[in-house]
This record gives C-alpha cells, sequence and structure tokens, in this order.
C-alpha cells in the first residue's frame, strides 16, 4: 500500500530545504508541513497543508504537534539545528516519533531518533531513495546485519514487551558476541538473514539454563511465571504473537 505521509511532519526552515520538502508533499497528500514564514512562500503549491510560524515560535508550534499522533518527523536541517530543536520535547524511546534529517543540499538523510521502534530508519531509506541521497543509519545492530531486539519478529505480528533497561541489555549481548537464548516453542521465526552465532534457539523452556546467557528472548503471549521473571530479571525480554485479548 502507498504510503500516503499520515502521521508524518516535514519541519523546514531554509530554502534548500522547502524545495527538498515539496518533493516530498507531492508524493505524501496528508503529511503536514510546518514553515518558518520566511520561507513558506516556496511552498505556495502545499499551501493548504503548511502551517507558517514565526521563527521564534518554532518550538511551541512543535510542542502542540508532539502531543498529537505523530508518527515520524522529518527535519531539513542540519542533525545538530535538528536536536537542539527537538531535545526538549522528547520522552522515551518507546513514545517518541522516529527523527529524520534532510541536510540542506538533500545529499545525506540521516536516521536521528528512534531507528527502529520510531522508524526512523526505514524512513531514511525510503526518503533517502526519493531525493536521490544517500541513507546515513548508524544503529549497530543495523551496520552489522544484526536482529533488532525490539523489532524481532515484527514482519510477523510479534508485539515487544520489555522495560527500556532490558531491550538494551539484550541489544547490547548481542553486538558484544554474548549467549543470548531465543525460546519460540511453536517454531515460527523465519529471519531473514541467517541469526548470529551466538543467538542460541530453543524450542523448550526447560532446557534453558538461566546462568548460561546474558539475555533471554521469549516467545510467549502469557508471561512467565513469577519464578522465571525473578530468575531471569532485565535479561528477559518478551514477545507476544496475538494482541492482547485476542
Amino acid at each position: 500500500m502507498r504510503e500516503t505521509g499520515e502521521g508524518v511532519l516535514l519541519v523546514v526552515v531554509t530554502r534548500g530545504g522547502a524545495a527538498s520538502a515539496a518533493r516530498l508533499a507531492g508524493i505524501w497528500p496528508e503529511a503536514e508541513i510546518l514553515v518558518t514564514e520566511r520561507v513558506a512562500p516556496l511552498l505556495a503549491d502545499h499551501s493548504g497543508r503548511c502551517t507558517p510560524v514565526a521563527a521564534g515560535a518554532l518550538g511551541s508550534a512543535l510542542a502542540e504537534r508532539f502531543a498529537g499522533a505523530l508518527r515520524q518527523v522529518v527535519c531539513f536541517c542540519s542533525v545538530g539545528a535538528c536536536v537542539r530543536l527537538l531535545a526538549p520535547l522528547l520522552v522515551d524511546k518507546t513514545r517518541d516519533p522516529g527523527v529524520v534529517s534532510v541536510d540542506e543540499s538533500a545529499r545525506f538523510v540521516v536516521a536521528v531518533l528512534g531507528g527502529h521502534l520510531g522508524g526512523a530508519n526505514a524512513w531514511t531509506q525510503r526518503i533517502a531513495e526519493e531525493l536521490g541521497a544517500a541513507p546515513v543509519i548508524t544503529t549497530a545492530s543495523d551496520r552489522r546485519g544484526l536482529p533488532a531486539v525490539d523489532l524481532l519478529g515484527q514482519e510477523q505480528g510479534w508485539q515487544v514487551v520489555a522495560s527500556t533497561s532490558a531491550l538494551r541489555a539484550a541489544a547490547a549481548a548481542l553486538l558484544n558476541g554474548e549467549p543470548v537464548a531465543l525460546i519460540e516453542e511453536a517454531d515460527t521465526w523465519r529471519p531473514a538473514t541467517p541469526p548470529p552465532p551466538n543467538l542460541y534457539r530453543l524450542d523448550d523452556p526447560a532446557a534453558l539454563d538461566a546462568r548460561a546467557y546474558s539475555a533471554v528472548l521469549w516467545v510467549k503471549d502469557e508471561a512467565p511465571s513469577v519464578d522465571w521473571q525473578a530468575r531471569l530479571g532485565d535479561r528477559l525480554v518478551r514477545y507476544r504473537t496475538a494482541h492482547p485479548g485476542s
């Protein structure tokens, strides 16, 4: 299904950025454009979706939109300017939208925040293709071809249930070559690329020696027993295969 841009905010502060934003606005008819007043005339063809704001009011306008249902923010400015602009609005990686930065000359598209959970890595690839730019993705798992713990099984409808600290610890364990267990009794996970050698797949929880693994990825719709949760603590990352109540 073609992306419409619903829930996408294009933030434009420069003339060069306006040209790139216009190209994306042409293919994403539902994306909103937040633009500084001095640049707004360059986006006259998309005036129905543009909200011109004074440069000094950009922060408050962004805050209003962050309180809504944003999926992705695309800033047409340097990464540094993007970070300074959005930093006061960020809450948590599990709730923040993905953030992408496009440089003034549209040579580079950078995944700034929310590469996995926020979808910024995928959006970076998509935007780079549309603009003929180079995508810049720096998340370690992507650079090394490792599975992303927070996205594992997403293509099969899995939903991750874990604290931020548990996700961080499991991702670090995979990256550092430490032993990580994947317990999946149904054996339905079909990764696009071969899993790393330090990811051990088990189909029976009884075979798990909790002391032997730095992290345990457990595919289970119901929470493991209190005993297991106590033994694993922040080493446990759980995935549901069904939506709650289904």
